[in-house]
């Protein structure tokens, strides 16, 4: 099996920002003459056709370009993000396609039911553009609502700080969050915001410990002991204590280990090795 790369170099998958358009049109005036009686905008004279912009084609086209437009922020909002984050950017509301179901049972770190026959555990780190990938463009969703759900498997969440080799500490500062929101039964929660606020440059601005407590604020957590949690780096030490017991076989992120055996972290082979787990012959994936 090939190994998994690290999540350092980003290939950008975000859909891009539209760009905002003004709804003024500048086109020249009709050049046809015009009657005191019977003149319509853009009317050809019996003796010459007017070089001005056809109206009705205007209107049309501006009608398709705002449609377009409406489309894209629609799917931009599914997805749950857009564009970089950093410091001082806006905060982006998790898509309702890819969050984590709140139907699904819950405790600390792990998500589904605890005697579910499969256990994934998920190596991550919140910072790594390949996890957001995983997260945010369907592998995630289509694991939780066909695997999770149905109480085939379980997710174990694991953090590696691949990303914080960069010398910051902003991938360190971030799983602590999620930790703090975690003691509150909101770790998954904490981290659908966490991925859909991520800079797209792995950026350690996106996760500053002011922009942190924000994050909280905005997904609902106890400010009160959330933030001296997050401020105060209260499960630092736990979570470099994990760095130490990272299977050797799990070399990057996103990793998915599945009752002890790396599967490569896509549905297909998550599917085919939880089907094993439960007993089943794996089913055939949609293409």
């Amino acid at each position: 099996m090939a190994k998994q790369q690290r999540g350092s170099t980003r290939t950008q998958t975000r859909p891009a920002t539209p760009a905002p358009t003004s709804g003024k049109s500048s086109g020249q005036k009709s050049s046809g003459q015009k009657s005191s009686a019977t003149w319509q905008p853009n009317r050809v004279s019996s003796t010459k056709k007017s070089s001005g912009p056809n109206r009705t084609a205007l209107f049309t086209i501006g009608a398709i370009v705002v449609g377009v437009l409406i489309v894209a922020i629609v799917a931009i909002n599914q997805l749950g993000g857009s564009k970089g984050t950093g410091a001082n950017d806006p905060l982006i509301t998790p898509g309702t396609a890819n969050s984590t179901p709140a139907t699904i049972p819950a405790s600390g770190r792990t998500l589904g039911k605890a005697d579910a026959k499969a256990t994934i555990d998920l190596y991550g780190d919140f910072r790594c553009s390949a996890c957001y990938t995983f997260t945010e463009m369907g592998t995630a969703a289509q694991v939780n609502n066909q695997l999770v759900a149905t109480g085939q498997a379980k997710i174990v969440w694991h953090d590696f700080l691949v990303i914080d080799k960069d010398g910051t500490t902003a991938s360190r500062d971030a799983a602590n969050a999620a930790m703090c929101a975690a003691d509150q039964n909101k770790f998954w929660t904490m981290h659908d915001w966490l991925y859909a606020n991520q800079s797209p440059t792995e950026s350690p601005d996106a996760f500053t410990l002011d922009r942190l407590v924000k994050i909280g604020q905005s997904a609902g957590m106890d400010m009160t002991t959330f933030e001296p949690c997050v401020r105060n780096g209260a499960h630092v030490a736990e979570i470099l204590a994990e760095q130490k017991n990272i299977p050797t076989a799990v070399t990057g992120t996103p990793a998915t280990i599945v009752n002890g055996a790396l599967v490569n972290s896509t549905f297909a082979e998550l599917q085919k090795a939880v089907n094993a787990a439960n007993g089943a012959s794996p089913a055939p994936s949609a293409s």
